[in-house]
C-alpha cells in the first residue's frame, strides 16, 4: 500500500487561517478518495487541534485523523509561501503540513507514522527540505520515510 504519492501534494496552500488550510487538505483527501466526508474531516481535525495542537515548531504542523470516516490510509503535505497561526508548541506560525489520515482501525499505523515523522522533524535540514525543496525534493523526502 503506497500512503503517499505525487498527487497527495499542495505546494500552493492558499488559506490564510487553521480552518482554511484543514479545508484544503480535506478536499484534497475527498477527492483522491482517502476519505468519505470532507467537512467531517474538517471536524475531525478541529477536535484534534482541540485536544492539543499540531504544530510542532519551525513552521510545521501534522494535522491527522483517525475517524470511521478515512476509506484508506493516506498522507498529504501542504506548503504556502505565507504564515498561518496555528498554535504552535514554539509559538511561532506555519507553513508547512504534513497530514495524516489513518481509518480507526489502523491505530498502530497511526502511531508509527506520526512517531516516524516526528523523529525528523528534529533535523534542521530535514525542516529546510520540506520548507524548501521542489516538489520532487520533498516528494522522495517523504516517501523514503512512509512508503519504505
Amino acid at each position: 500500500m503506497t500512503l503517499f504519492e505525487r498527487d497527495n501534494m499542495l505546494m500552493t496552500i492558499q488559506g490564510t487561517t487553521q480552518k482554511e488550510v484543514l479545508a484544503e487538505l480535506a478536499a484534497k483527501a475527498k477527492e483522491l478518495g482517502i476519505v468519505a466526508d470532507e467537512n467531517q474531516l474538517i471536524q475531525d481535525y478541529l477536535d484534534r487541534e482541540a485536544e492539543s495542537t499540531t504544530g510542532f515548531g519551525n513552521g510545521v504542523a501534522i494535522p491527522h485523523a483517525k475517524t470511521s470516516n478515512n476509506l484508506k490510509a493516506g498522507i498529504l503535505f501542504g506548503r504556502s509561501d505565507h504564515p498561518v497561526e496555528w498554535d504552535s508548541l514554539d509559538g511561532k506560525p506555519v507553513e508547512t503540513w504534513i497530514s495524516l489520515i489513518v481509518p480507526d482501525q489502523e491505530a498502530g499505523l497511526h502511531l508509527q507514522l506520526l512517531a516516524q515523522l516526528s523523529r525528523q522533524l528534529v533535523h534542521p535540514e530535514f525542516v529546510t527540505r520540506l520548507k524548501q525543496g521542489t516538489q520532487e525534493e520533498v516528494f522522495t523526502l517523504i516517501s523514503n520515510i512512509v512508503n519504505a
